[in-house]
């Protein structure tokens, strides 16, 4: 039997770490794959060909991975990024813990939505199409995880904090369209 419920594609997960020493932001300035200007931002970016997205590296010693598609290409990255301050000595060799903060998904419902009538009918809703095009859901299932629903359809599902919410999201998107396709 064919799975109806829609596919969700992971468009960002963000990942934080701890190097749990302190980073000389100015030394980066030189290194080969990291942008650091302290006029822009304070904190040194890594972004070369062996990262899946960008690693953000403060002088505290706390990184954040953002834009990589996968929980496993952000702590590919933020590893990634231990190991090279290290082999620069820039910082001494140490093991990083990965926590995952974010993941925001994306689907297409395949079918328009009155946004009126889901702010009308859902609980939670916060829906004022005069600030904002999407209704706002926050679904209970979902803890801390919000739902931006747009009027042609399309789906984006912010703040998952574990890979069993992406599965949790993929069912509220299902009880999404039976609600859409449901009469008054």
């Amino acid at each position: 039997m064919r799975d109806l419920r829609p596919r969700l594609e992971v468009v960002n997960v963000v990942a934080t770490a701890e190097l749990g020493q302190p980073v000389d932001l100015d030394r980066l300035a030189m290194l080969e794959g990291f942008l650091y200007d302290q006029a822009i931002y304070h904190c040194a970016y890594l972004k070369d060909r062996n990262t899946r997205a960008k690693v953000s590296i403060f002088a505290t010693g706390k990184m954040i991975s953002v834009g990589a598609k996968s929980l496993a290409d952000s702590k590919h990255d933020l590893k990634y990024a231990a190991e090279v301050l290290a082999r620069h000595r820039v910082i001494e060799d140490t093991k990083i813990q990965v926590k995952l903060r974010n993941i925001v998904a994306t689907t297409h419902l395949g079918t328009k939505l009155d946004l009126e009538r889901l702010a009308r009918t859902l609980p939670s809703v916060i829906y004022e199409p005069e600030q904002f095009p999407a209704a706002i859901y926050h679904a209970k299932d979902l803890e801390a995880g919000s739902v931006l629903i747009f009027s042609n359809g399309k789906i984006v599902f912010a703040g998952l904090r574990s890979t069993k919410q992406l599965k949790i999201a993929r069912d509220v998107a299902v009880s999404l369209i039976m609600l859409a396709n449901s009469s008054d």
